[in-house]
């Protein structure tokens, strides 16, 4: 008989880390492969189609691309809450609160030229996603609540106000959930090809900002201090509370910004399916990207193909509407299972 005994690891180097973690998505595709063998799929031919639909064709990339813009919004909502070690996980509620507050100036508000409509729209989806991002920071900083709590059931708070407004006051014409479409000057300009839009350029530049705010400024020192250890920040005199209430809003800023991405540049509408889970996929992103902003585009990207070719496989191979949130399942297990092996050394001992 053998026990297993963990003994802790002084340290983890770069190349064990991503060797573990590519590991941990290696078995994660094997699992997916089973699961869509025992749905009578060949798996090899399943892979090969998530690949070819994906990026095999202008029109492939053109909406991968799409997917990953809001993955790189709600990445950077959930990795930048991780560098504090404070877990978000409602950006997807700050996803349709941002979209309802940017909808509800088209709506209300009057139409002003396409640069003054779009930047109006872009502050008041960062400033709704804060504002949601607001409620569970006071609950953790007053009360103590924990934030993956509150997180979690103010997504469907914030998903039943969208729903009010859309079965309700901004109800379309022919009695459908969704409000009339934007106007022009309410839509973001194309770029590149197909539907990729000016959302990436919004995405990609805060990426850049986030970097050098979390690496190279006195803010992102603190930030990554709080997340090391609350002992060591408090020793450094940082306000520890101050930091959790600005890292709150500002990844609902950025869960909301997600929001206006798609009212803006996809749907040109709210309705009830804007999203399709991207705030909870930015989960995955963020922690398989060790929340390193540059390196979430990277993983928006690679989700954001899964997403795509699980699509195809359910349209040509006739697979389960769920075959993607499986997938996605799939890879966050192994990635949160992989820790394991990231902080001690698992060993097998004969018992005596």
């Amino acid at each position: 008989m053998f026990k297993i005994k963990l003994e802790q690891k002084e340290r983890v180097s770069k190349r064990e880390e991503l060797i573990i973690t590519l590991s941990a998505i290696g078995i994660a595709f094997v699992l997916a492969g089973i699961f869509i063998a025992l749905n009578g799929v060949n798996p090899f031919l399943a892979l090969w189609k998530v690949v070819t639909s994906s990026l095999g064709s202008s029109y492939g990339i053109s909406e991968t691309i799409v997917k990953a813009i809001p993955l790189i919004f709600t990445g950077l909502a959930v990795g930048i809450a991780l560098n504090s070690k404070l877990w978000n996980i409602g950006a997807e509620g700050q996803l349709f609160f941002g979209a309802t507050f940017a909808t509800a100036f088209v709506i209300y508000g009057p139409v002003l030229s396409k640069p003054l409509e779009l930047t109006v729209l872009i502050i008041l989806g960062a400033v709704g996603g804060a504002l949601w991002a607001l409620i569970p920071a006071l609950l953790k900083i007053k009360f103590k609540m924990n934030e993956v709590i509150s997180t979690l059931l103010l997504n469907y708070v914030a998903i039943n106000i969208a729903d009010y407004f859309l079965f309700g006051p901004w109800k379309g014409k022919d009695n459908f959930p969704y409000t009339p479409e934007f106007p022009p000057e309410a839509k973001f300009s194309r770029i590149g090809f197909g539907r990729v839009h000016a959302g990436l350029i919004l995405a990609l530049v805060l990426v850049v900002l986030l970097y050098i705010i979390i690496y190279h400024t006195k803010l992102g020192y603190k930030l990554r201090i709080t997340g090391s250890s609350l002992r060591a920040a408090k020793y450094a005199g940082i306000n520890i509370n101050k930091i959790m209430f600005l890292v709150f809003l500002l990844s609902g800023a950025l869960a909301g910004l997600a929001g206006v991405s798609q009212v803006c540049g996809i749907e040109y509408k709210l309705h009830q399916h804007i999203s399709t889970g991207y705030g909870y996929s930015g989960i995955i992103v963020a922690w398989l990207a060790r929340t390193n902003p540059y390196i979430i585009v990277i993983f928006a990207v690679f989700l954001s193909i899964l997403l795509k070719g699980a699509d195809s496989l359910q349209i040509a191979m006739h697979l389960p509407a769920a075959v993607g949130v499986v997938m996605q399942a799939l890879i966050l297990f192994a990635i949160l299972g992989s820790e394991l092996f990231k902080t001690y050394n698992v060993k097998l001992i004969r018992r005596k």
